[in-house]
């Protein structure tokens, strides 16, 4: 495909062409004026080699617009399309909308569409960075705000539904994954693969206008392993630590703490495969201290992640009431998420009985 350089290159060679090419003024009026008896006196010959003139001039100039009009459509096709592309994005693209509303059932309705939109976009420009980040943060968003929670839900009373909902969230994270690698690899020829081989060393090219990105990557492969456990995404470990160790690297507060929220998750992984609840801590004092207190998520994450396995019920409560405590309209880019993640804090805390083993209630077993 053309380059907008090397099209206006193009145009304007023609238009030089166009515009210097000589008109044979001097042979029509010789062949005019050498011939009166053809057309009347010199006054009259004049007058009409003037018009043929003109009207040469006039032929010569619609011939030269519409030869720019023809290189213009045969070789700005692609590029016009772009441009529309590219003007409509930023406002399809726009995350803020979402991550500010009030009413998560609107979201849950209206984002579907706007997905699907999007992937028609990269069906036609597959290198728009701007919708593979988005499509990457969508599908991390309905995810996990909607098929995960519900899957956890829907734990309570019916198993089976739970864990058709969990596969589909998983399913939404890899496909998040791909945009963002895609994003990724268009940035750095070759860094997907890089991603595999030694993910530490091929992240060294990255840079700060790559934090969201690399955020995004590590945050769904990351909820990926964490949901499925899955051998083959499991072995990816290794290049989700290696993203959001850059990304804490470049920025270590992007998004108010964004990036320890995930390593929270990351962290709280079983042991064999790396996990530290000691880690896990220390990036959830990190994500409260600079979200101010304001985000829900790392009370929710850091309660069920750690606390809830460890039996540590009283310090469970506690974190999962400051979320419930959490006003989600004094941090308005956290409003959607905040909603969400206190309704999950509310039904654990309803079911805290059903998640604690109490010694008191379990009758002694006589032999």
């Amino acid at each position: 495909m053309r380059t907008n350089s090397d099209i206006n290159q193009i145009l304007a060679r023609i238009v030089l062409i166009a515009s210097t090419r000589p008109v044979p003024t001097a042979q029509v009026n010789a062949d005019i004026i050498g011939n009166p008896a053809s057309t009347g006196d010199k006054s009259s010959s004049f007058q009409a080699g003037s018009f043929l003139l003109m009207e040469s001039s006039v032929r010569r100039l619609v011939r030269s617009r519409l030869l720019v009009v023809v290189v213009v459509t045969a070789f700005t096709g692609c590029s016009l399309r772009s441009m529309a592309v590219n003007a409509i994005v930023p406002t399809l693209a726009n995350p803020d909308v979402y991550l500010s509303e009030e009413d998560p059932e609107l979201v849950r309705d209206s984002l579907p569409f706007l997905l699907k939109t999007i992937e028609s976009i990269l069906d036609a420009e597959p290198e728009q960075d701007q919708a593979l980040v988005f499509a990457c943060s969508g599908f991390t968003l309905y995810g996990n705000a909607f098929l995960q929670v519900d899957a956890e839900l829907a734990e309570w009373d019916d198993y089976g539904r739970a864990l058709e909902l969990r596969d589909r969230a998983a399913a939404y994270y890899v496909r998040a994954r791909n945009y963002c690698l895609r994003s990724l690899e268009s940035r750095y020829d070759g860094l997907a693969e890089g991603l595999r081989q030694d993910p530490t060393s091929a992240l060294m090219v990255t840079d700060g206008d790559d934090v969201e990105v690399l955020y995004l990557l590590g945050a769904a492969w990351g909820l990926a392993i964490a949901n499925t456990m899955l051998p083959e995404l499991v072995a990816d470990l290794p290049a989700v630590r290696a993203l959001l160790a850059r990304a804490l690297e470049l920025d270590e507060d992007y998004n108010r703490g964004a990036v320890h929220g995930a390593l929270i998750i990351l962290e709280s992984l079983p042991a064999e495969v790396g996990g530290s609840p000691q880690r896990a801590k220390e990036h959830f004092d990190r994500a409260v201290e600079l979200s101010n207190g304001l985000d829900a998520s790392p009370y929710v994450s850091y309660a069920t992640g750690v606390l809830q396995p460890s039996e540590e019920r009283a310090e469970w409560e506690r974190l999962l009431r400051l979320a419930l405590a959490v006003d989600p309209d004094e941090d308005t880019s956290h409003r959607l998420l905040n909603l969400i993640n206190q309704r999950r804090a509310q039904s654990l805390l309803d079911h805290a009985d059903e998640l604690f083993f109490d010694p008191a209630n379990t009758e002694e077993v006589r032999p």
